[in-house]
């Protein structure tokens, strides 16, 4: 194989991995949940792991049986029965004051569990000291009991404290057993059966689980077959509102019975042959005696010879008598397939709620995101809205800027028309005299010629009542209240904006998941990105109105200093500039009177050219036309703001299929589960 193929193969196995397959079964659905739910992709929460876990479990669970009674009715003794094998331990006095749950284990032993969430784990001939009531075991919750008995495999049976115990917590304990077990097997002795204080009890707990619930007559074997049969017909009727069937046995013969069955026999002698050869090579240490193992297994197999070849006629006649093989058909029979169908049942109602809370999770991360999107669309639609109107309002303001610079430009412009006057003049014309005209003489004439005093101008519009400067201060100051309110109107939107942010804002930085099993890091990261919408929504609009400020900002000092820092230099520019036009003029004139005129400045003209001064004509492209500068500035903010709010639609919407994405997912898995 080439190194190519080699890194093709190793590729595949750790990167490309099979999706696996699963059956139709409810194991399988439940495989396949915790597959999907539990990728990496759904950022699952550790409770979740344990409900699916605990589903799984629960599907694989056998049927939990609850032995149940009035104390003294032989319950332990009847579990024994049941078990082939003396394990419980009995008693006169109501010995069982926990909850025993009997398991299938591969070996026996027990596990206890306090109710400080410790396990201990013990030698099953130890049970008495921890079920015993009459010893000190307040704070064990329950015991775990394992055997390794075949019929355990199907069935846990659960060993309850009586319903009429000396305690009462014993009695607490036991109705709440009832509630969560798939069937309920109530033992009561023939001679107590249908008494009034047995249907109080049964009023009391049994009323709801007549449908799983069976009643077992103890003690058949000290009564004539004529007193089993009236009592058995006694209690169906009196008590069928309670049981869906009732059977006598005797528990002491079917123990006896059972306990002599060859295959439990056979089990014991294995059981006994494995303790006692784990006992010897655990003592032997490095030094192994083989032949005394190959004497014990000898002995083993002449005890299974004596089992297989013992004549237990007898011994089936009493198992026959005991009747317990009628119980164990009514749990194969009655209470198996009722627990099975209840537990898919079950299983698949929780499963759908589980479902139901992921996606309603989701759901809920959806509705944050569109909260923002709403505002975001909101607030671009506003904006632009608001935008327009202030392009509207200040371009009028702006107008009226400009038309304030013209009627100053109109003021100075008649104060220099109002101080042009005449003053008189003489020219000399040349002419030539004498006989032979060779004599030049030059004859003068007055006229009156136009003079601007230039010094009394100044003097009315800059110096001693400075009129012009005052209304270039006026100028100025209108100007900076315009500027002053586009900024504010500007932040006054953006504002508006934050607001509705933080408001968004403020429960989703903080918010926690609402149900066990969502997930811990999905809501860690909305707390995180809803603390973070400053840098992720407001910064770039934020930004886009800082820019306007510094552009703007710079747009009002020019047209502040282009003509309040300059009007007077433009003053004298155009004074001067008519000043030597007249001079020029003048001195046209008196070369040759005929062919050039006197210059006399018109105020049309005065005025044009202090427009030009001023450089009133790129001003008025600023302040006067449809495009000033906060109307391209306005346009730039819609512009950029409408650019900013696609962005992080798209951004917010790339958002919102992570999660669903995983919303579809979980549904597909939730119409398998149904």
């Amino acid at each position: 194989m080439s190194l190519l193929e080699t890194f093709i193969e190793a590729y595949k196995t750790h990167f490309l991995k099979p999706i696996p397959q699963f059956d139709t079964t409810l194991l399988g659905l439940l495989k396949k949940a915790q597959y999907l739910l539990l990728a990496e992709r759904h950022s699952p929460s550790l409770q979740l792991k344990k409900a699916l876990d605990r589903l799984q479990m629960r599907s694989e669970e056998p049927m939990k049986v609850a032995i149940t009674g009035q104390f003294s009715s032989g319950k332990s003794t009847f579990l024994n029965a049941l078990l082939a094998k003396s394990i419980l331990p009995t008693g006169i006095t109501p010995v069982t004051s926990k909850v025993n749950y009997i398991r299938y284990g591969e070996e026996f032993k027990i596990r206890v569990r306090y109710k400080d969430g410790r396990d201990e784990y013990h030698d099953i001939s130890n049970i008495s000291h921890f079920t015993d009531q009459r010893g000190s075991v307040e704070d064990i919750a329950y015991l775990v009991l394992y055997a390794p008995l075949n019929i355990l495999k199907d069935v846990v049976f659960v060993d309850t404290p009586g319903l009429n115990s000396q305690a009462a917590s014993d009695t607490q304990t036991t109705e709440k057993v009832l509630k969560e077990v798939d069937g309920i097997i109530w033992l009561t002795l023939i001679d107590n059966a249908g008494k009034m204080s047995e249907l109080q009890v049964l009023e009391e707990y049994l009323g709801k689980y007549q449908n799983k619930s069976l009643c077992v007559l103890n003690q058949k074997d000290k009564f004539t077959k004529e007193q089993v049969e009236e009592t058995t017909t006694y209690v169906k009727s009196a008590f069928q509102k309670f049981f869906s069937d009732v059977i006598p046995i005797s528990a002491r013969q079917a123990l006896e019975s059972r306990s002599h069955d060859k295959k439990v026999m056979m089990q014991t002698c294995l059981d006994d042959f494995m303790s006692e050869l784990h006992v010897k090579l655990e003592k032997s240490g490095e030094t192994i005696d083989f032949q005394m193992i190959e004497d014990d297994f000898k002995a083993y197999q002449q005890g299974l010879d004596t089992i297989l070849q013992s004549d237990l006629r007898a011994n089936m006649k009493l198992l026959e008598a005991s009747n317990i093989d009628k119980v164990l058909a009514f749990i194969r029979n009655e209470i198996q397939p009722k627990a099975t169908q209840s537990k898919e049942f079950t299983i698949t109602k929780e499963m759908e709620e589980i479902t139901s809370k992921l996606m309603a999770q989701h759901e809920l991360f959806l509705g944050i995101y569109d909260e923002l999107l709403e505002e975001i669309v909101r607030f671009e639609a506003e904006a632009k809205g608001l935008f327009g109107n202030l392009k509207s309002q200040f371009s009028h303001d702006l107008k009226s800027a400009f038309m304030r610079i013209e009627q100053i430009i109109d003021t100075i412009a008649d104060a220099i028309f109002n101080q042009i006057t005449t003053e008189k003049l003489v020219r000399y014309e040349a002419h030539k005299e004498g006989l032979l005209k060779k004599h030049v003489c030059y004859t003068p004439f007055e006229y009156q010629a136009p003079k601007i005093n230039s010094d009394l101008i100044y003097k009315s519009l800059f110096y001693e009542e400075n009129l012009i400067g005052k209304m270039f201060k006026q100028y100025v100051r209108n100007l900076g209240d315009i500027q002053n309110e586009v900024n504010e109107k500007n932040a006054q939107i953006y504002r508006s904006f934050e607001a509705g942010i933080v408001a968004w804002q403020a429960p989703y930085e903080v918010i926690r998941k609402r149900e066990e099993i969502h997930s811990d890091i999905e809501f860690a990261n909305m707390r995180r990105f809803a603390s973070k919408a400053y840098e992720t929504i407001l910064k770039a609009f934020s930004d886009e109105i800082a820019s306007s400020y510094a552009k703007i900002s710079s747009e009002f000092n020019h047209l502040s200093s282009a003509v309040s820092f300059n009007y007077q230099n433009a003053t004298e520019v155009c004074v001067a500039f008519l000043e030597n036009k007249i001079e020029k003029s003048r001195k046209l004139y008196e070369e040759n009177p005929t062919k050039f005129s006197l210059y006399q400045p018109k105020l049309d003209e005065i005025k044009e050219r202090l427009r030009m001064a001023f450089h009133l004509y790129e001003l008025e492209n600023m302040m006067n036309t449809k495009h000033t500068f906060l109307s391209k500035d306005y346009e730039r903010l819609v512009s950029q703001f409408t650019k900013i709010k696609e962005e992080k639609v798209v951004f917010l919407e790339e958002k919102k299929q992570h999660h669903y994405a995983l919303i579809e997912e979980i549904k597909a898995l939730r119409s398998e589960v149904k």
